[in-house]
């Protein structure tokens, strides 16, 4: 049985980077073709590869989760990840704190959600992170990567993670059973 979860709506902080950064390209754009002078193709240049650089930050926004019996899909826009259930090994809900510490490799942070390789700087662990807000977030760690979900509901998501993994108490190492 599949069951899909939703990422929701952004935060308040999300709209206000998204708004600010499309305001401050806009402003910049603006700028070079009114100073261009006869330079056309700079500002042209300049405004393509910027235009290029958030369409492809849009194609990478998560769109929903997807639990089935045998696995945890990460669907986005443009790339899906599959996370195999019996690669998990701990599973455990996050506060809104868990973005302390954690910075962008290669990704975003508020451009429309916070997604991308986060690298935490307190373990030097990298972190694919799928979240369009800071808070309700999930940490999934399989034996090869570790994830930060955020959907509507993680508690949910968690229970039925644990659950479809062969059971233990929430919030704690889970073993695997031969």
């Amino acid at each position: 049985m599949k069951v899909v979860f939703r990422y929701g709506g952004f935060d308040g902080r999300v709209w206000c980077v998204s708004l600010l950064s499309l305001l401050v390209t806009g402003g910049v754009c603006a700028w070079l073709f009114l100073t261009a002078g006869g330079a056309y193709y700079i500002a042209a240049w300049v405004t393509m590869v910027v235009v290029a650089i958030m369409a492809l930050c849009l194609l990478s926004v998560p769109r929903r989760i997807i639990l089935s019996d045998s696995e945890l899909e990460l669907r986005c826009l443009l790339e899906t990840t599959y996370i195999p259930l019996a690669k998990i090994v701990d599973v455990a809900e996050v506060e809104s704190g868990a973005f302390r510490g954690k910075i962008p490799l290669v990704g975003v942070a508020g451009f429309w959600g916070y997604y991308g390789r986060w690298l935490d700087v307190r373990s030097w662990r990298i972190h694919k992170v799928y979240a369009r807000r800071r808070c309700g977030c999930v940490a999934i760690h399989t034996t090869n990567h570790r994830y930060l979900v955020s959907c509507n509901s993680p508690q949910l998501l968690k229970a039925l993670l644990v659950e479809r993994m062969g059971g233990g108490r929430q919030g704690d190492t889970i073993e695997k059973k031969p």
